[in-house]
């Protein structure tokens, strides 16, 4: 696996360049088998990309299963379906477009990731795979499924800013979804877990969040070192709507320890643009 300068710059600056180098032999450029049977047994995934104005957006898509079928050789990876027809990244999704995409099993504590381009995009979406690969499960708050309820054709809502429910809703959260893309290598999908309230609303236009430790790769801080613009989806568990924020995001290093290496990272996203939509899916879970 070959890091790209943003992914470096940050892992330097983190001081786990090192670290990065032995653990990054784990990025794939192929779906293994094992993780093939992973992602045939998830009803959903949650996607990243730009849309036509190259504005980026995360959505989540859902449907029957196997809804995540890959190649036998693990190369491809089959989509069954598509974001709804006002998702704001719907556009975007054409052959040869950069999609960055997650699968998480919240109950199980597991996921997976795989980022590449477009092959097609009619009803579903067909990936080439460009890289595949596992994270541990810190941070991933336990979900239990539970009955579908409906999926509600209700016109998604758009703003340039955050109201006073939407704020509540951030601060309540303990899960988001964090998609951004790099000119050449592509774009990101990945999982941010913590306790409830630990993404601040600093006002209409303004959210911070702590960066806590991981797998030290910083795919999607690399990306955003390079290319600040960045997409948030928020998902409400017990009714499947969700909340997408499109914006920039920057990192700030607010501490220095010995040799120069910064830590304590907080990530500060500004808003763009909003779009809430009412039962986007029809997926729900209870905590577990």
């Amino acid at each position: 696996m070959r890091f790209h300068e943003g992914e470096l710059a940050v892992q330097d600056s983190a001081g786990v360049l090192d670290d990065a180098r032995r653990t990054g032999r784990f990025i794939r450029d192929a779906i293994s088998p094992g993780a093939r049977g992973f992602l045939a047994e998830r009803p959903f995934a949650v996607i990243a990309g730009a849309a036509p104005d190259g504005r980026l957006w995360t959505s989540i898509l859902s449907g029957g299963l196997p809804f995540l079928v890959s190649s036998d050789d693990g190369q491809q990876l089959r989509v069954g379906g598509r974001p709804r027809v006002d998702d704001p990244l719907s556009p975007g999704l054409r052959a040869g477009a950069s999609i960055g995409l997650v699968a998480i099993d919240f109950e199980a504590r597991r996921r997976f990731r795989v980022n590449g381009r477009l092959l097609a995009s009619d009803s579903g979406l067909v990936i080439d795979v460009r890289e595949a690969y596992s994270n541990c499960p810190k941070y991933i708050h336990a979900y239990a499924p539970r009955p579908e309820g409906p999926a509600l054709d209700r016109t998604a809502r758009n703003a340039d800013q955050l109201d006073a429910a939407q704020s509540r809703w951030i601060e309540r959260a303990d899960t988001f979804f964090l998609g951004t893309l790099h000119p050449e290598a592509g774009a990101d999908a990945s999982h941010r877990g913590g306790p409830p309230g630990f993404v601040r609303v600093g006002g209409p236009r303004s959210l911070t969040w702590r960066d806590y430790r991981g797998n030290n790769f910083f795919n999607s801080l690399g990306n955003a070192v390079v290319n600040p613009a960045a997409a948030l989806l928020f998902l409400d568990f017990e009714t499947g709507s969700t909340l997408q924020l499109s914006g920039r995001l920057r990192i700030d290093w607010p501490a220095e320890r010995e040799g120069g290496a910064r830590t304590e990272r907080v990530l500060e996203f500004e808003v763009d643009q909003v779009v809430e939509t009412d039962g986007a899916v029809a997926l729900r879970w209870s905590r577990g």
